[in-house]
């Protein structure tokens, strides 16, 4: 069993794109990742007799915007933790998948952005436990968890549409019960998913590439093909990230 965990980006009404994005490990490797997650915050936070949620966003907040326990920490501190948090993401390699969606594109093709980033993504996971199972001879499935958020109503209704008509693409093969929501303060892979989204929007909606270029290497790939990463915009011809330079390719190749 493959988990993929969820969340967004972009909802304030000042952001120019949207982001759904986040990370799958195979069941296996979750529990390892968590302690790792736990250890880093014995490490900083040692009085701590609860588990505290860590968000992006957070870590690097100034002394001014931030509350307890993390203010426990000077900043300097934190922004140690913010990267030695991605050190751990990475070293754990899971496999990553991001939409970003300038909004007004999306508009304009009168579609929702998080409905279209969802059903993006499990369509790519889906091709992702198939392509597995070819490889491997293997019998792959998937879940998918997602952040609680004011859209689950929403996304209820569209999984269930996937789940018995398809998406817009194809039928899931592989993907099962669609989606779990949870709370991100319940489970640390939601909290990575976090970390996620947070570098990818940082990359696309303000220019900060340095977490994102760290990231990159772990999007859904095959044969130097760029799967997990799909970037929609107006202006994606003349486009250089590695989401659009990818489909060029692939499109040129074709």
């Amino acid at each position: 069993m493959h988990i993929i965990y969820l969340d967004e980006a972009g909802t304030g009404s000042d952001a120019a794109h949207f982001v759904v994005a986040g990370l799958s490990f195979f069941e296996r490797q979750i529990h390892h990742v968590s302690e790792e997650i736990d250890r880093l915050q014995t490490r900083y936070f040692p009085d701590a007799r609860t588990p505290i949620e860590f968000h992006a966003s957070a870590l690097r907040a100034p002394d001014d915007h931030i509350g307890p326990p993390l203010d426990a920490i000077p900043r300097r501190e934190r922004l140690t933790l913010l990267d030695e948090v991605y050190s751990t993401l990475i070293r754990s390699e899971p496999r990553l998948f991001a939409v970003v969606m300038e909004k007004d594109y999306v508009r304009s093709i009168g579609d929702e952005p998080y409905g279209h980033g969802f059903e993006q993504i499990v369509n790519r996971f889906d091709r992702m436990l198939s392509r597995l199972n070819r490889e491997r001879d293997e019998r792959n499935r998937g879940l998918v968890v997602i952040a609680e958020s004011s859209y689950r109503q929403n996304l209820e209704a569209l999984a269930q549409r996937i789940r018995v008509e398809g998406h817009r693409w194809g039928q899931l093969h592989n993907v099962t019960d669609i989606p779990y929501f949870a709370p991100a303060r319940n489970t640390r892979l939601l909290q990575l998913a976090d970390f996620v989204v947070n570098a990818v929007f940082g990359r696309y909606e303000r220019g900060y590439a340095r977490q994102f270029d760290r990231l990159a290497p772990l999007f859904d790939q095959e044969d130097g093909r760029l799967h997990g990463l799909l970037h929609l915009s107006h202006r994606s011809r003349d486009c250089y990230c590695p989401g659009c330079i990818t489909r060029r390719t692939a499109f040129e190749g074709a």
